[in-house]
């Protein structure tokens, strides 16, 4: 990862955090199979996200839950804890632990 890419990023989504948020949204969509907004075949979608931030590819409204001060206004949907898909075709995803049954402690 290029550190001055990061550094692009930073003009477009200033807040680290939210850069962080926003990019790995971004890698998430990619992995399910978004078309890519810039052409970097070689890239991973980590790198291709940041580079797609940095380059301006996404329009204010599409950044708005991840800019300071807006995101007040357009919040992002709560996750539903009954659907454990990835991403969103029915792959279930890797990360979901299987639900345990509670157990009793013994003293």
């Amino acid at each position: 990862m290029d550190p001055h890419v990061v550094f692009d990023c930073q003009e477009i989504v200033p807040n680290r955090f939210a850069l962080t948020i926003a990019a790995a949204a971004r890698a998430r969509a990619l992995n399910c199979g978004a078309q890519p907004r810039r052409d970097l075949p070689h890239a991973s979608v980590s790198d291709l996200a940041l580079h797609e931030i940095a380059d301006g590819a996404f329009t204010r409204d599409e950044l708005a839950p991840f800019l300071p001060g807006l995101a007040a206004t357009t919040l992002l949907p709560a996750p539903d804890p009954t659907t454990t898909e990835l991403c969103g075709d029915g792959a279930a995803s890797a990360a979901a632990a299987p639900v345990s049954s509670p157990q009793e402690t013994v003293h």
